[in-house]
């Protein structure tokens, strides 16, 4: 009986060693893999594209907005950095920060050692006055850049930038200066309606969006059509309804020289479109 109660700890104390054994083990093997990967993954090479707000992905080019030294600069990359020590959401954070015409960045690791960077850029889509200086707004409402015009974008009026700094979102008064009031139900509706003209191709003629009113916003279409919608509505109906009106009716009916007025305010689907008189 103690013979067999010695081999039972013999055999216990030999079990203990062996998984102590295969422990250590372990941990040199996963500690030799890491220096390895410290040592010779280094970044040798770094891949940009660029993706457009259609989706198109294209290779970074000469004339891009962008030169890969600055966005290499952006994001802190340089070659020879260790491939997976390379934070990316820092990366990422700091290209989104510091290149303003940036709304979305993917990075990626490809073995040995490249780094792979997707931008997608926006488009400045809308123009609002602060003073003497205008300032190039997103879809998102991001402000992109200072410029002394509109530069060709659809002007935006009844919106009061506060403290308008590059990069940053358009702010507006939110009510807590009684005497500014609140635009923020109105800043809320720009942001709804410019997605949807965009898709339906109608923003590159939106010659204005005013937003003075609390309880309508007005368009003005090509200089042809002013446009009256409900400040909070179903943006994507209403505008696939007025695309509708245009290639529809205004288009098969009317010529280049006549004007109107579109009132969408209304809750029933007759169109209230009214030619002016010449």
């Amino acid at each position: 009986m103690a013979n067999k109660r010695r081999h039972q700890h013999n055999y216990q104390g030999s079990g203990r060693l062996w998984g102590l054994y295969v422990v250590f083990t372990t941990v040199l093997v996963l500690a030799a893999i890491g220096a390895g990967c410290i040592v010779f993954f280094k970044v040798s090479g770094v891949e940009v594209y660029i993706r457009d707000s259609d989706g198109n992905t294209e290779a970074l080019a000469q004339d891009d907005r962008y030169s890969q030294e600055e966005i290499l600069e952006a994001a802190g990359i340089d070659i020879g950095d260790n491939l997976f020590l390379l934070n990316k959401n820092r990366a990422a954070a700091s290209m989104l920060s510091r290149l303003t015409y940036v709304s979305s960045v993917s990075i990626q690791k490809k073995l040995p050692g490249t780094v792979v960077l997707t931008l997608t850029e926006s488009d400045p889509v809308g123009a609002i006055q602060d003073g003497d200086v205008w300032w190039l707004i997103d879809l998102n409402g991001k402000l992109l850049e200072q410029a002394d015009s509109d530069q060709g974008c659809t002007v935006i009026l009844g919106l009061t930038p506060v403290d308008p700094v590059q990069g940053a979102l358009l702010s507006v008064p939110d009510g807590s200066d009684e005497e500014a009031g609140s635009q923020t139900l109105q800043l809320s509706s720009l942001l709804e309606l410019l997605t949807p003209l965009r898709d339906y191709a109608l923003l590159e003629d939106v010659v204005s969006i005013d937003l003075s009113s609390e309880s309508t916003v007005l368009l003005d279409y090509d200089g042809r059509i002013q446009a009256k919608l409900p400040i909070e509505a179903d943006y994507n109906e209403k505008i696939r309804y007025f695309a509708q009106i245009l290639t529809e009716y205004v288009a098969e009916n009317w010529t280049e020289d006549d004007t109107g007025t579109l009132d969408m305010t209304y809750s029933d689907e007759n169109p209230h479109l009214v030619k002016n008189e010449k």
